[in-house]
């Protein structure tokens, strides 16, 4: 499979290249990335009472992402994100279930598109948005969500560029099987008000057939010159709940400083909780599941040696809590991300 995507990713761009250069072609290839990290990390296991403290160490490959982006005519855009290294979280251990996105958008007109294929669900919040091989340590729910499924949205982007609202409408994250005719309505906005930017949702999904549990979730940005932070807040319900909101909550709070043009330093705290009713019970909620209670804290650097950042070193280490049990990690890797694109024109 992998030699098969490699083939025509190179037949692609050979067929673009053979266009005439005083003619637009008809397929443009715009963007084409490989980004790749490897990790060694070393987990520490706090022991209670009889259970032994245990540490775990060793290397892996976290990501090895191929992603590309590009136009057909003028009124349709085709993108997508495949892992290379491992499927991606699914009922079918598959190379599509690998895929993150892989999704057509028509342009009706500059303000106007659909999208239809394999997409993001559409959740609010930051962490849920960033880029997966740029992040360390997640919450439960981060840890757990299934983030990518096959479905349709209909987009609408005002003249300003400062808001973007989409309805979507797709598979249920929580499927098992094909044709289970279960699905997730999803509202989004994303605002873009200068140094604000917002990522915010009302999602409904079917946890089961027929029985939906519900999404508010808030992600806030602050963008300042060399300083970026971000709060998100989701919460989750199902309509059989006795109170609505504050039962079942994920919180996150990140920060990350430029130090002069090679460093980064940042820090991330998060958690996860889930009352809304008694573990023996029914799960409304399938990723942090009844009883569930976790924290976490980490501190870290990243480190840019050349200057498109193109490569970069990370060391950082986190707490965590898991029902009272502590855990302890220490992390450091290398990500690389290469513009294929100019590397094949050059």
């Amino acid at each position: 499979m992998r030699k098969a995507l490699l083939i025509i990713v190179l037949s692609l761009f050979v067929c673009l290249r053979a266009f005439p250069q005083d003619k637009k072609p008809l397929i443009t290839l715009d963007n084409l990335q490989l980004n790749t990290r490897v990790d060694f990390t070393l987990d520490y296991h706090l022991g209670h009472d009889t259970v032994a403290s245990t540490t775990d160490h060793g290397f892996a490959g976290k990501y090895l992402v191929v992603a590309l982006d590009g136009n057909i005519g003028s009124k349709f855009s085709y993108h997508l994100r495949q892992r290379i290294n491992a499927p991606n979280v699914g009922f079918a251990k598959t190379f599509f279930q690998g895929t993150d996105w892989a999704y057509l958008n028509w342009h009706f007109t500059d303000n106007l598109f659909l999208s239809a294929g394999k997409q993001v669900v559409a959740i609010g919040g930051w962490e849920y948005d960033t880029n997966p091989i740029d992040i360390y340590y997640g919450t439960e729910f981060w840890n757990t969500v299934c983030s990518y499924e096959v479905g349709a949205s209909l987009n609408f982007k005002d003249n300003t560029g400062k808001n973007h609202v989409l309805f979507q409408v797709c598979n249920s994250p929580f499927i098992n099987s094909a044709m289970q005719s279960m699905y997730a309505y999803n509202l989004m906005w994303y605002g873009n008000f200068g140094i604000f930017k917002t990522t915010y949702s009302a999602n409904i999904i079917e946890y089961q057939p027929g029985k939906y549990i519900n999404y508010i979730a808030l992600g806030n940005k602050l963008q300042f010159k060399g300083v970026e932070m971000y709060l998100d807040v989701i919460n989750r319900a199902s309509f059989k709940q006795e109170h609505f909101f504050g039962q079942d909550i994920t919180a996150i709070f990140g920060i990350g400083v430029d130090i002069g043009k090679k460093w980064i330093v940042f820090a991330k705290a998060g958690y996860d909780f889930n009352q809304a009713q008694l573990p023996s019970t029914e799960a409304y909620d399938q990723y942090v599941v009844p009883g569930k209670k976790v924290d976490f804290e980490s501190l870290g650097f990243e480190f840019y040696p050349l200057v498109d950042r193109s490569l970069r070193l990370h060391l950082c280490g986190s707490h965590t809590s898991v029902d009272g049990e502590s855990k302890f990690q220490g992390n450091i890797g290398l990500t690389w991300k290469v513009d294929l694109l100019n590397v094949l024109k050059k």
